[in-house]
């Protein structure tokens, strides 16, 4: 083996590597081969938010959550008014109102006035809720409402469980 095809190996395998550290140690992971998967577009709804809406939430609200998670956008945004959700969902602007202001209520939808449009109202999916990103940036949103609005982040007004509690299995 020569100096270049091994200059030339190692930088492929520095590409495909990963790295992994702990104060104590540091592991390098060569990968070959390694083929990126495309994954379809997804969103993740926790499971403690999920089911709050399903036992607290009218079926409207319910039903408009379910179309803003499948139209949301790259870290919870929403570019969706009222008029578009009256028509995809043939209800009444009365409906969308009161169902847009029991997930507002509720601190599923996070409102804020548009930037440019000052008639107009932007929507955030609350991350505590659901996430459509990477972890990073769904922590920089939590902390960034934590300093803006904490009362946002609990669902349902209902304070967060301090202590985890294990469910007992009788068999």
């Amino acid at each position: 083996m020569n100096k270049e095809y091994i200059t030339r190996e190692v930088s492929k395998a520095i590409k495909n590597s990963s790295i992994e550290s702990t104060p104590q140690e540091i592991t390098v992971n060569i990968r070959k081969d390694v083929k990126r998967i495309t994954l379809p577009p997804s969103i993740i709804v926790f499971q403690a938010a999920a089911f709050l809406c399903s036992t607290k939430l009218n079926s409207s609200a319910n039903r408009i959550l379910m179309y803003f998670f499948s139209k949301s956008a790259y870290e919870n945004f929403v570019g969706i008014d009222v008029k578009m959700l009256m028509e995809e969902l043939s209800v009444s602007k009365p409906t969308v109102v009161n169902a847009l202001k029991d997930l507002e209520d509720s601190n599923i939808l996070i409102k804020y006035q548009n930037v440019t449009d000052k008639r107009r109202h932007d929507y955030f999916i609350n991350p505590i809720t659901a996430w459509k990103g990477n972890s990073f940036t769904r922590q920089k949103k939590i902390n960034k409402i934590k300093i803006e609005d904490p009362k946002q982040l609990n669902l349902f007004n209902i304070e967060p469980v301090k202590k985890s509690i294990k469910p007992q299995l009788d068999f």
